[in-house]
């Protein structure tokens, strides 16, 4: 059974897993997700709670479910791809009709790159290469190169995941100011605001049902792939 496989696919393998973090934050929603949910233990003033490994776990999860539409579509496109012919023979004659399962994967970064953002570093390339030049075609088709539709989407997720973290800690900060102009006109110099601010934060927290809110905001918007 083991002679079966080619000691090609052992190698790939093994650098699939090396960069399996890097494949989660440039191919995936796991990028704005977990920045969003560390941006709320910066809201909430708890710096260890919920812990980075729950953090990392409710993201995964999150993903998960986000990219499941994306996996399931890729899914259906190795059935129609022979497998076992491929495993047997590595070669690029073979090889080349898995790009097939990457179109998927294409699709989802096309549909949450910012318009805007391709066009700039479409741009920026074409200063320095004479391809590409046609950016309208290139941002509204699947012809984007992959130099250019990473970072897309990497800039785009970030400018998202800033955005709603903005929209997140504005109510926690208007908490903090009320309590720590209350504190100062009763005199109570040597209280920390902190200690007064955090049971009301996670008051509002909880009676909003917050986490649903914030997980329903960022399963939606990925709902134009969904």
């Amino acid at each position: 059974m083991a002679n079966s496989f080619s000691p090609f696919w052992y190698v790939l393998a093994s650098l699939a897993l090396a960069l399996l973090p890097a494949v989660l934050a440039v191919f995936t929603s796991y990028l704005k997700v977990s920045i969003v949910f560390g941006l709320l233990r910066s809201a909430l003033g708890t710096q260890h709670t919920p812990g980075p490994v729950v953090v990392m776990a409710l993201s995964l999860a999150l993903t998960a479910y986000i990219m499941s539409p994306v996996v399931d579509q890729t899914v259906k496109q190795a059935e129609q791809v022979n497998l076992e012919v491929i495993l047997k023979d590595p070669g690029f004659r073979h090889f080349s009709k898995l790009g097939a399962l990457l179109k998927p994967w294409q699709r989802f970064l096309v549909s949450h790159s910012s318009p805007e953002t391709v066009r700039s570093l479409l741009a920026i390339r074409s200063q320095h290469t004479a391809v590409d030049r046609n950016n309208s075609q290139a941002v509204d088709g699947s012809n984007i190169p992959v130099s250019v539709l990473l970072p897309s989407f990497v800039i785009s997720e970030l400018r998202e995941a800033f955005a709603m973290g903005f929209v997140l800690l504005l109510p926690f900060l208007v908490i903090d100011l009320i309590v720590a102009n209350v504190l100062v006109g009763m005199g109570m110099f040597m209280v920390s605001p902190a200690m007064i601010s955090l049971p009301l934060k996670l008051l509002l927290f909880v009676m909003a049902d917050g986490w649903l809110l914030l997980v329903r905001s960022l399963i939606l918007s990925y709902q134009v792939t969904t």
